[in-house]
């Protein structure tokens, strides 16, 4: 099952943000030459405005890089932005407030 789904399966604050720890923990660990940027490694997330601040970081940070970045750093910025996107989506809906765009 993809991050993205069990996110989705979620029912409580608490267990989105075990499964972000946990996520973010595993990026740090296959990240042995430290590439990638401070919004996917920094601990502990500091709640929804954390999370959403980290997406907005790490757009910028995608339309910024060059052209002939490194792909794989690319693709897992754009895999993270997917899996925080899902996971501030689902807060937002637990909070009784409904749901984002599927675009986040």
């Amino acid at each position: 099952m993809p991050i993205r789904d069990a996110i989705q399966e979620l029912n409580t604050e608490h267990e989105i943000f075990f499964l972000l720890t946990a996520y973010i923990e595993t990026l740090c660990f296959c990240d042995k030459l430290s590439l990638l940027p401070w919004q996917m490694r920094a601990l502990p997330l500091a709640g929804f405005n954390d999370v959403e601040a980290r997406i907005d970081g790490l757009r910028l940070q995608l339309r910024e890089m060059a052209s002939e970045a490194d792909l794989r750093a690319r693709a897992i910025i754009e895999e993270t932005i997917e899996v925080f996107g899902t996971a501030l989506r689902r807060l937002l809906f637990l909070q009784g407030g409904g749901d984002l765009p599927r675009a986040a």
